[in-house]
């Protein structure tokens, strides 16, 4: 039996569609996001009188409305001067080259699809030109909104802004514009002085909402989506109070209210309450790398947690020989009966594989090769969910230590040899490693 034709959940809150509670929806009004649009509309109305406007730059943390405000604003002005302006909305987390972002360009003012031109081998200045061509040839206004704008300086530099700002120049009929959307307050002082001195651009500062906005928001939002009364005040309150702690992210709020509405609906409720909010919570926040531990045979835990002590104790990777080492004191001490050392080796191969822990082969010179062992920057996560496990209660972390020898040469990650003269024996104090 097919299990998607056996789930029959009843559904008693939807009255709409609950995927417009999601990102890509832009709704036809933006509560407490008044001020901004009635400065994009006063800035962008010069373009109906055939005036170019400045260039324009929006700041704001993620969630604070930034693109959807921009896109309900730009299919308005679009709208207004239909067959006049033509307005493309570019994500430079995907189109991350003035080439892509040119090429995509010159295929918008495409009149049929045999008119586009190849995504390669043509030379950015033949493109360049073509996009000038085609953009006088229609007599249209060009309106370019490069959304994360700073990853394609990041990763091109300002020239690729340079040549965007070049068109308007170029253009015999009409002009073009850009505006920039951005998290990183930083971006400006990011471009090279040639760029600044061409911008002419003003900004506008989207400011972060606070749990009484975002509760207005939410309330909007799942008017005419689920059926009146169906909500607790106190779950949208909830979860207004959750979002305006991660920085008064909307989309985190409407996320999470998303996903308690279908939590609700699986469960076969009538209404949505605070433990709604809280389960959708833990769902949406499931923490992959304290489950991930959680999940380990207690022999990998042991193994896992040597690695990390070990390297707390030498500030430095650690050889297997030093992790196995320690791994038996800490099966002692707990009472475990310690494996072999190769079956350790194949637990350290495991973990490898999992991304907890990092493998790497070390030349020991006339001492011959060897593996050690590295922890990332999460040790201490690491470390906190290991011993928050019960079988872990009584852990001290006594007589762990490091080997005497000399150990030639390793790589690490930030330089490719590193020589060890000579590493003495140290004990660690157990109130240290707690």
């Amino acid at each position: 039996m097919n299990p998607f034709l056996e789930k029959t959940f009843q559904n008693t809150i939807l009255t709409g569609d609950l995927s417009l509670l999601g990102g890509s929806y832009i709704p036809d009004s933006f509560p407490h996001r008044e001020k901004q649009i009635e400065h994009l509309v006063n800035l962008l109305e010069s373009i109906t009188r055939n005036i170019n406007p400045s260039n324009l730059f929006i700041y704001g943390r993620t969630g604070s409305g930034k693109t959807s405000t921009v896109m309900h604003v730009t299919t308005l002005l679009s709208e207004a001067l239909p067959g006049k302006i033509v307005i493309k909305h570019i994500n430079c987390q995907v189109f991350d080259s003035i080439y892509s972002i040119m090429v995509t360009l010159v295929n918008t003012l495409s009149a049929q699809p045999d008119q586009n031109i190849p995504l390669s081998g043509w030379t950015l200045d033949r493109i360049y030109v073509e996009l000038i061509s085609r953009i006088d040839e229609k007599g249209v206004f060009l309106l370019v909104v490069l959304d994360e704008i700073d990853k394609l300086v990041q990763k091109n530099g300002s020239d690729s802004i340079y040549v965007l700002l070049k068109i308007a120049d170029d253009l015999k009929k009409r002009s073009s514009s850009l505006i920039g959307i951005t998290n990183y307050i930083g971006f400006l002082e990011s471009l090279d002085s040639r760029v600044q001195s061409r911008l002419r651009q003003e900004t506008i500062m989207f400011p972060p909402y606070n749990a009484t906005e975002l509760k207005d928001i939410i309330k909007y939002r799942v008017d005419g989506i689920v059926k009146k009364e169906s909500v607790d005040d106190s779950a949208i309150s909830l979860c207004a109070a959750i979002a305006a702690q991660e920085h008064g992210d909307a989309r985190k709020a409407l996320d999470l209210m998303k996903m308690a509405i279908e939590l609700a609906i699986r469960e076969g409720k009538d209404r949505i309450s605070e433990l709604e909010i809280t389960r959708a919570k833990d769902l949406l926040e499931i923490n992959v790398l304290r489950e991930t531990i959680k999940g380990l045979p207690a022999h990998s835990k042991c193994v896992l947690l040597s690695t990390i002590l070990s390297q707390d104790i030498s500030k430095r990777p650690s050889f297997t020989g030093e992790v196995y080492e320690n791994y038996s004191t800490i099966c002692s001490e707990l009472g475990y009966s310690p494996l072999t050392s190769r079956r350790v080796g194949d637990i350290i191969s495991d973990l490898d594989d999992s991304g907890l822990i990092t493998t790497r082969i070390a030349n020991l010179g006339r001492h011959g090769r060897t593996r050690y062992v590295e922890v990332g920057e999460k040790r201490e996560e690491m470390s906190k969910y290991i011993l928050e496990e019960e079988q872990f209660s009584g852990f001290q972390g006594k007589k762990l230590g490091r080997q005497t020898r000399f150990e030639g040469e390793w790589a690490d990650k930030s330089q490719n040899e590193k020589s060890i003269d000579a590493i003495t024996q140290a004990t660690i104090d157990p109130d240290i490693i707690n």
